[in-house]
């Protein structure tokens, strides 16, 4: 769907250093792609920003009936402008919020039950955000974690209370 920007895309992602450098390379990459296209459709701009409004729980049905469109149509729309569907659109922003609210969990010391995080991030349950977090990062959070702030007073690879991965 990317085309060859998916490759650019692919190599600069695999040889950054951590996730905020793999993020900026991707805002960065894919602006630069839509800055070259015409606006967005109004249905595809609305949808889009009610998948980030709501941390990418909004169902793709109600997107759908928000717009006007049926279910084929906003997903045609939506991945031919986007570059995504709406529901994978929703994972990655639920994977992004995640991200997010771990970091600043561990930054204040807060790390609760990985349930808890589950819940406010918009997962069926603990066991969904593993699977989806170890598709999305290639490891569980709790090994994620800690690899990815290594200021948190654990030792490395060591298991969070509360957390099975």
């Amino acid at each position: 769907m990317l085309g060859p920007l998916a490759a650019q895309i692919q190599e600069r992602v695999r040889i950054a250093p951590d996730w905020p450098a793999r993020f900026s390379i991707l805002d960065e990459l894919l602006a630069s792609r839509l800055g070259g296209r015409a606006q967005l459709r109004p249905g595809t701009a609305r949808a889009w920003q009610q998948l980030l409004a709501s941390g990418g729980a909004t169902t793709v049905a109600d997107l759908a009936s928000d717009t006007g469109w049926s279910t084929r149509q906003l997903r045609n729309h939506f991945g031919a402008e986007i570059g995504l569907t709406p529901k994978a659109a929703a994972r990655v922003i639920r994977f992004d919020r995640t991200r997010r609210l771990l970091q600043r969990q561990a930054a204040a010391g807060t790390l609760g039950p990985l349930a808890d995080v589950a819940a406010e991030c918009g997962y069926y349950d603990q066991a969904h955000l593993a699977r989806e977090f170890s598709e999305l990062a290639g490891c569980p959070p709790s090994t994620w974690l800690a690899q990815e702030c290594r200021n948190v007073q654990a030792a490395a690879g060591a298991p969070v209370p509360g957390w099975a991965s």
